[in-house]
């Protein structure tokens, strides 16, 4: 009877998850240009279309408030959004959908040292620990490239390159998986059914590399159609703050907030078809206190090109089939995470890049529809505008913040002779009498001349 009980207890905690428990009172969705405040009486709310909250509004959203999502459906902030609830009354953003035959376990199988979750270094969970897979210079075929991205929950995949053995994990010796095209998951290929029989000697993947692959398509785990999309933050607004009592510097603040939100079931863009994050973020990011952001098809929080601390506190994220927090290619560099557990999730706990300089990225396009022609492309990402030429000018704008771009531009056939001092040059004025110190971070020097010509560029700093 006990039993019986807790059963019970468990599939009413697993509805509240998943449907509303009262009825729904208003529905929502559209472009919102104008300030709009969401009631807690006028709870919960239905949304039914992807809802825009313009450049120039603010959505409120009061405590208590829930707010349910259809599948593949989100809110996108191009403004501000203050949801601020408390610790005896969340926020919620869940799904609408109930999540009946949910698939609530993670694969036996993952993908480590890559840009995410969907490509790097193969590793098998076998006999309690993460082993990565070498092949014994065995070249697998496309079916069990194809079937291992399966049986990692995504549509397909493919080889992608080798990696240099370490040996922070044991091996897991696998030359031939021999998988077919009605082969569900790697564990039903011929190489792997007798479980007895795998290699796990060290000795055996001396010198080798191990196996790298890269997983596309949607995803293909069990229900990850019911969920919604999440929330989006493009370049919304901020503020500069001082950053000490002193008044010496400052930085960007946004002027969104989300304290204590519940974001569950999220991460399916129902535009693309394909997963996302549960929260992504460009620019500035709110602030973020007491989050619960569990169960996304992706990642729990994806920042993106940060130019402002980031400062997340007393939040849950856990239970995400992609990493837990990823910062991609900030400028700012300052992240904040206290008090907050950032476990149990499928990839990293949190995976952290901050941006380079000059970012190349060569792409193949196919120009066929055979695809046996192959275009290559190159994508570059504009960096911002300089502050200063420093061989023109040697002092940056008083009215400009970090970080600085600065640029040394000298051209064919100027001539520098060593007495003389040297035409690039910048003065930075520090303010006297503070005991700081002063650091150079994230400084990346490119030379811009064709190689081969014998020229260098070098940053030297003097007091």
């Amino acid at each position: 009877m006990l039993l019986r009980c807790l059963c019970v207890a468990l599939a009413m905690l697993c509805a509240v998850d998943a449907q509303p428990l009262e009825t729904i009172k208003n529905v929502l969705g559209g472009v919102y240009s104008e300030n709009i405040t969401l009631f807690f009486m006028n709870s919960p709310y239905r949304v039914q279309t992807d809802l825009t909250v313009e450049t120039g509004a603010t959505m409120t959203i009061q405590t208590g408030v829930q707010l349910y999502f259809d599948a593949g459906v989100g809110l996108k902030i191009k403004g501000s959004l203050y949801a601020v609830g408390s610790k005896f009354a969340r926020i919620q953003f869940l799904p609408h959908q109930s999540m009946l035959n949910y698939n609530y376990d993670f694969p036996k199988l993952r993908l480590v040292d890559g840009a995410n979750v969907r490509q790097g270094r193969l590793q098998v969970l076998f006999n309690d620990r993460w082993r990565s897979v070498c092949t014994q210079q065995t070249n697998w075929t496309a079916t069990d490239f194809s079937v291992a991205c399966q049986s990692m929950g995504y549509g397909g995949g493919g080889f992608w390159r080798w990696f240099r053995r370490n040996n922070d994990t044991m091996p897991f010796v696998l030359p031939k998986p021999g998988c077919t095209a009605g082969s569900r998951t790697l564990w039903n290929c011929p190489g792997l059914v007798d479980e007895g029989r795998i290699p796990l000697s060290e000795n055996l993947c001396q010198g080798e590399d191990d196996l790298g692959l890269y997983c596309w398509g949607p995803p293909s785990f069990s229900g990850w159609g019911r969920h919604w999309k999440g929330l989006q933050f493009l370049n919304i607004p901020f503020e500069y703050v001082n950053s000490d009592a002193d008044q010496v510097s400052v930085h960007r603040q946004s002027l969104s907030r989300l304290e204590y939100v519940d974001i569950h079931y999220a991460g399916y863009d129902g535009t693309t078809k394909n997963s996302t994050a549960a929260i992504w973020i460009q620019g500035v990011p709110p602030f973020m206190n007491g989050l619960d952001v569990r169960r996304s098809a992706r990642d729990g929080i994806f920042i993106y090109e940060a130019t402002g601390p980031i400062l997340i506190a007393n939040s849950t994220i856990i239970y995400n089939r992609g990493h837990g927090i990823v910062v991609e290619n900030t400028t700012d560099g300052r992240v904040f995470i206290n008090e907050t557990a950032v476990e149990s999730n499928y990839g990293d706990g949190v995976w952290y890049r901050h941006k380079g300089g000059n970012q190349l990225q060569l792409i193949l396009q196919s120009l066929s529809s055979d695809s046996t022609k192959w275009k290559r492309q190159t994508s570059y990402y504009e960096e911002e505008r300089p502050r200063v030429e420093i061989c023109r000018k040697h002092e940056l704008p008083s009215d400009a913040f970090f970080p600085h771009l600065i640029r040394a531009f000298l051209s064919n056939g100027t001539l520098l002779q060593p007495e003389v001092l040297h035409p690039c040059w910048l003065t930075v004025a520090l303010p006297p009498r503070l005991a700081y110190t002063f650091t150079l971070q994230f400084v990346s020097v490119v030379n811009l001349n064709p190689p081969g010509i014998g020229t260098k560029t070098a940053l030297v700093v003097c007091d």
